[in-house]
């Protein structure tokens, strides 16, 4: 019998492989305590994906991974971002997981539409990976799966990395290009390890974040929000800068963030916000790659 991780079991693909496999194989996927998966058989983990940690955990056992799309990959509250770029970071995070575990092969599960980022990604790292030959064909995705009670906040962006820079100038550049476009309405200051946003008519800090050198990998920049009036008392949220295998290209993440706000008036809001200046980063990374003098310019020391 072989251990097989399957992404999730609440939609048609997963719930397919569940039952051709589950005679003569222990088959795990990720679940969502707050949506039951109906299979006594299973053995559910309660993971996060999004997370490298959690998933070296997923792995840590497994003989083969199932990477295919699945409805528990929209569970959080509020997503911003291509579906696209979150996949890509889950495969990132499979990549490297699987590279330090027993997983024997991964199996990219293609559909009718080709993520082949994707595909890239997972091949990139050591571990095999197989691709199946038969294309699935969806009816539809499930919109079905609501999580009212989550109220979190997922973002993810990817952008190229400027010829000439690093993921450290990137992140660098990040903040000091979000305080020049937002006119003194707020102020940032950082340093190599602490990021403060204030209301300057308030004198408070609205975010504190701190740099997590000691969890950071290669091609990772990770800080952790550790305060300031705009998260929810208690709250964790990461915002992490992650460089993915070709070198050429980077995904910015803000993880599980929770307002302080009222739910609707954060969604109306802050949410807004930040999810115009990331998508507005994302065109002043190309400018940066492609216009020699603002390259040069703007370049971090």
């Amino acid at each position: 019998m072989a251990n097989i991780l399957l992404m999730g079991v609440y939609g048609e693909v997963g719930q397919s492989l569940y039952h051709a496999l589950k005679d003569d194989n222990d088959i795990y996927a990720f679940i969502n305590p707050d949506k039951p998966n109906h299979y006594g058989e299973i053995n559910g983990l309660d993971l996060d994906f999004y997370k490298l940690d959690d998933m070296r955990k997923a792995v840590a056992s497994m003989d083969i991974v199932i990477f295919h799309e699945d409805p528990i990959m929209r569970f959080a509250r509020l997503n911003q971002g291509r579906f696209d770029t979150f996949l890509q970071l889950i495969a990132d995070n499979l990549g490297r997981a699987a590279e330090d575990s027993t997983v024997k092969q991964i199996v990219y599960v293609s559909e009718e539409i080709i993520h082949e980022e994707v595909k890239d990604i997972l091949t990139a790292y050591k571990t095999p990976v197989v691709r199946t030959d038969t294309k699935l064909l969806r009816y539809g995705k499930s919109l079905k799966y609501k999580n009212p009670s989550n109220r979190t906040m997922r973002s993810a962006q990817r952008a190229q990395i400027p010829e000439g820079w690093t993921l450290e100038n990137v992140a660098k550049y990040y903040f000091k290009w979000v305080d020049t476009i937002v006119f003194g309405i707020v102020e940032i200051e950082s340093n190599d390890d602490t990021v403060e946003i204030t209301f300057p008519a308030l004198d408070k800090a609205m975010l504190i974040m701190e740099r997590d050198r000691e969890n950071e990998e290669e091609r990772m920049i990770l800080l952790k929000v550790v305060g300031g009036s705009l998260l929810e008392k208690g709250a964790e949220a990461t915002f992490e800068f992650r460089g993915l295998p070709d070198n050429k290209s980077f995904i910015m993440m803000l993880h599980d963030f929770k307002s302080r706000l009222p739910w609707q008036v954060y969604k109306m809001t802050q949410a807004p916000i930040h999810g115009l200046v990331s998508r507005i980063y994302q065109v002043e990374m190309v400018i940066n790659n492609t216009l020699l003098e603002e390259n040069q310019k703007n370049k971090p020391e």
